[in-house]
């Protein structure tokens, strides 16, 4: 994390506007911190940095445990397998009472959080989501497609996602070629939050999730195609 003071104009000696400090340079590198105290946001501090346009438009930022996190670039096999999860899950949409949501922020206020997984199965509210993004209760399944960020996923975000009790959340490895499942989220009172449950499918599997345990999802239908000469 960073903790570095907004650019100061040097003749004014003023704090420079919030359009000026988006083409401004840093005045230090973006680099980790340890060991340092660092100021947490809350969710309406970080709505309210939002609402003045305090990030650039383009920029992709999500907040995890109070803290701002940079999200990385999407490379194309992770657009395709985000693709291919909306084509397969829009056939729940007949069903009724449900909504997709890709790439689009849960607001979890036990944690001050607010990410943006890559894909989430959520109630439908309706008009209530014109208002606010969806909260943990309403959530179905959440979905992240993991690169070069699978130990994120893994560690911070499965823990925010189990401290706020959502039921189950999938994790497609791209790197091992294989869907994660965990389920049994369990918040101590002391210690972090896990999923006490975690199962792993590869191609040629299929698994449903628990919310639609007759909906079968084919791992080799959501992953890219196998690299030419791996053999498979």
């Amino acid at each position: 994390m960073v903790t570095a003071a907004l650019p100061v104009a040097a003749e004014a000696a003023e704090p420079i506007t919030i359009e000026e400090r988006k083409t401004a340079k840093p005045v230090l590198p973006v680099v980790p911190v340890e060991g340092v105290p660092l100021r947490r946001f809350t969710l309406d501090e970080y709505h309210e940095l939002i609402k003045i346009g305090f990030f650039d438009e383009d920029e992709r930022i999500e907040l995890l445990e109070g803290f701002l996190v940079s999200m990385s670039p999407i490379k194309p096999p992770h657009a395709y397998a985000v693709d291919c999860l909306l084509q397969l899950f829009a056939s729940l949409l007949s069903r009724g009472e449900i909504r997709l949501r890709v790439q689009s922020p849960i607001s979890i206020a036990e944690t001050e959080s607010e990410p943006e997984p890559d894909l989430v199965i959520a109630k439908d509210l309706g008009i209530a989501y014109a208002r606010r993004h969806p909260h943990p209760s309403e959530i179905l399944l959440v979905l992240e497609v993991a690169d070069t960020t699978l130990v994120q996923d893994r560690a911070r975000k499965g823990m925010v996602y189990a401290r706020s009790a959502m039921a189950e959340y999938w994790i497609l490895n791209l790197a091992d070629e294989s869907l994660e499942v965990y389920r049994d989220p369990h918040a101590p009172t002391a210690g972090d939050a896990v999923y006490q449950t975690k199962l792993t499918f590869h191609r040629g599997e299929t698994v449903a999730p628990l919310a639609f345990p007759d909906f079968e999802v084919a791992v080799d239908d959501v992953l890219p195609p196998p690299a030419e000469g791996t053999g498979d």
